[in-house]
């Protein structure tokens, strides 16, 4: 992996020196190998194997910090929940080059949440461009706190424009939408807050569409939000309904209040 601060390009492992890091202006890029299991049905890398990627590196971003989920809930008994994803796809990648992966923290006005960027490349040509945004939450109380309740470092953002829209507003009610099919939810889907899983929200939305839909169309653009968590054992409605330039995507509970909500956009695929 190489960590970018400022103008160095610095060679390190994976367990870099923390003084580097919170020396300010960093940035995570590392190359990776795309895998078969992250293909979507036609042997490529799309949306959803790049939003992997995403999760993994924003994970470890914050790992990197000390800052991670796999330490700060048992050492201030507070935890990351992520709230909402963004990411356009420029080209679909294989098997044969690797991808080079750039996640850094956006400077932003407000502390309240922080957001995370991406930019994922490919032989020097962009793939993809994503934003998390997350929050810090008090696993007790419930509530949302503030970085420095983590003790996060101050000069952790880097002053680097992405360039994706910003993220919108999406309805939080699923007035409007025809319901797709059902899914309980099992033990694989859920993850250490013993919730469903971030990115297996994705595979649901995406299944609102079959097999046929997808033969000429490819999922270009979407932004998602978590409004409320879901768990082992519960029973959800994926629904959908289409809009201007897309569809509106939704998980909803059993008594109609939404659990998570998506904006789809797709393009005529490339013959």
């Amino acid at each position: 992996m190489r960590l970018l601060c400022g103008s160095q390009n610095v060679q390190k492992m994976w367990d870099m020196s923390l003084e580097i890091i919170l020396n300010g202006d960093y940035i995570m890029e590392y190359d990776y190998m795309p895998q078969l299991r992250e293909a979507d049905e036609n042997g490529y890398i799309g949306i959803r194997g790049y939003l992997n990627f995403f999760q993994d590196a924003a994970t470890r971003h914050m790992h990197d910090f000390g800052k991670g989920n796999d330490t700060i809930p048992e050492q201030y008994g507070i935890c990351w929940m992520y709230t909402k994803y963004r990411m356009h796809l420029v080209e679909e990648t294989g098997f044969e080059h690797p991808v080079t992966i750039n996640t850094w923290i956006e400077k932003m006005k407000t502390t309240a949440v922080t957001h995370q960027a991406i930019e994922i490349t490919c032989n020097g040509k962009q793939a993809a461009t994503g934003r998390l945004e997350s929050c810090l939450v008090d696993m007790k109380a419930g509530h949302l706190t503030k970085p420095s309740c983590i003790d996060f470092p101050e000069n952790a953002a880097v002053d680097r424009q992405l360039q994706l829209e910003p993220f919108t507003r999406l309805p939080k009610n699923a007035d409007g939408t025809d319901e797709v099919y059902r899914y309980v939810i099992r033990y694989t889907d859920t993850d250490k807050n013993r919730h469903m899983t971030n990115l297996r929200y994705v595979n649901l939305l995406m299944d609102a569409f079959d097999g046929a839909f997808y033969e000429d169309r490819i999922l270009s653009d979407i932004e998602l939000h978590y409004i409320t968590q879901c768990f082992e054992g519960e029973e959800i409605s994926v629904r959908k309904k289409s809009c201007d330039d897309g569809y509106i995507v939704m998980c909803v509970h059993s008594d109609g209040i939404v659990a998570a909500a998506a904006f789809m956009k797709f393009t005529q695929r490339k013959r």
